[in-house]
């Protein structure tokens, strides 16, 4: 079977590659401006790409398009020839995610936590997506560490570790501590799920260890924090107490670990033992703030943490390898095309600039969000009769300001 007979199609292929290329350099030059409309010549150079070819060949198809054959592999610094069109999008997904990153960090240093957070969960799709394609590259004589299907479920999974930190922080500096107590103990429970997923490294493994310990004190803290604040009346001051308790016991564990680290592994670096001396710092100076007697782990046990609530989904990627076709029963034409579609819908050149309007929903979202939970502090007796009233008249009325603008909005 003959594929990209076309020349104006082949001729597409190259620019949008030549394309890339720059995006690549770009990326690796830690270069401020991205054009986040060139992004879109990643989505569109996979979705030509994305055939079944069978069981042909691949050799031919990839000299008719005279693109570059060679990835080089970072992880082990190795040049590797590229023999099958699905490695060549696993190869491009990956530069998008690597940029959707990029751009996420350089959101997060201007305090644009919103647009950090939909460019991070950019990149956990891609890095998904990039997995799918890995591993339908069936004709790849060689395929290194970076570019693994494993290696990229991984990145996928942590880039979504981080988009959930970007929320807990973000509604932590804005002072919805009780609600970041909770993104805290959600980011946790992924770090968590991080470390069970496969057998990692030993040095990876103590530090998504140490991490999830200090993430859940960060978390029992603020949920006491947040009590304290909401003026609970003196009968619950044993349950805060006994919450900061538990907080030091998670982040002395923290701190054990990051010590240990140091005493018995060899092969750190002097990059990684400062940031690690200065995560130490850190915990310390949290341990030191939160004065408290120390229990024994029976008592600590007894001791409920926070519930947590995680906002980032498990994301699906917006593309299916359609190689698979003659590998398996399973056709994935439908479901391809309905992620493509939902995915074109949620681009993030629509999300940013943020709108006024979304400010204005998601600002909505964060005052019904501390009603429910003032009612829920209510319901519990944790928070006094005329301070839970006062609170309510205050938040009521910022929902009616806020419905106000939008309505407004609406008529523009």
């Amino acid at each position: 079977m003959q594929f990209f007979t076309e020349e104006e199609i082949l001729q597409r292929i190259r620019y949008l590659h030549f394309k890339i290329k720059h995006l690549e350099k770009a990326l690796f030059k830690q270069e401020e401006d991205i054009d986040l409309e060139e992004l879109n010549f990643v989505l569109e150079y996979t979705k030509i790409l994305n055939i079944n070819y069978g069981q042909d060949n691949h050799t031919s198809i990839l000299k008719r398009f005279e693109i570059t054959q060679l990835f080089h592999d970072p992880e082990i610094d190795k040049d590797i020839q590229i023999t099958d069109i699905m490695f060549e999008c696993a190869r491009v997904l990956w530069i998008l995610a690597k940029l959707y990153s990029q751009i996420s960090e350089k959101f997060e240093n201007e305090d644009q936590y919103q647009n950090a957070i939909i460019a991070m969960v950019e990149s956990s799709k891609m890095y998904k997506s990039s997995a799918y394609f890995s591993a339908a590259a069936v004709n790849q004589h060689e395929i290194g560490e970076t570019l693994k299907s494993e290696n990229l479920e991984l990145n996928s999974e942590e880039t979504r570790i981080i988009a959930q930190s970007i929320a807990a922080s973000k509604e932590e500096n804005h002072n919805n501590i009780y609600f970041a107590s909770k993104l805290y103990a959600g980011l946790s429970a992924l770090s968590k799920r991080l470390f069970y997923l496969r057998k990692h490294n030993e040095k990876k493994k103590q530090q998504i260890r140490a991490q999830f310990h200090y993430d859940m004190g960060k978390s029992c803290y603020l949920k006491a924090q947040a009590s304290i604040e909401s003026s609970i009346t003196t009968i619950n001051q044993e349950k805060v107490g006994r919450l900061k308790q538990k907080a030091n016991f998670y982040y002395k564990k923290a701190e054990q670990i990051w010590k240990g680290m140091l005493d018995s592994l060899s092969d750190i670096s002097p990059k990684e033992r400062s940031t690690i001396n200065d995560n130490i710092a850190v915990v310390r100076e949290h341990i030191n703030q939160n004065s408290v007697d120390e229990l024994d782990y029976n008592e600590v046990k007894k001791i409920q943490d926070p519930e947590p609530i995680i906002v980032v989904p498990e994301n699906l990627a917006p593309f299916v390898p359609k190689s698979i076709i003659y590998m398996t029963k399973f056709v994935p034409k439908d479901v391809n095309e309905k992620r493509f579609v939902k995915f074109k819908q949620q681009k993030l050149e629509k999300k940013i600039p943020y709108s006024k309007k979304e400010k204005l929903l998601d600002k909505k979202a964060g005052v019904l969000r501390t009603i429910n939970e003032l009612k829920l502090l209510r319901e519990n007796k944790e928070l006094d009769i005329d301070k839970y009233t006062e609170m309510m008249e205050k938040y009521s009325t910022k929902i009616v300001m806020i419905d106000t603008a939008l309505e407004k909005l609406g008529k523009k």
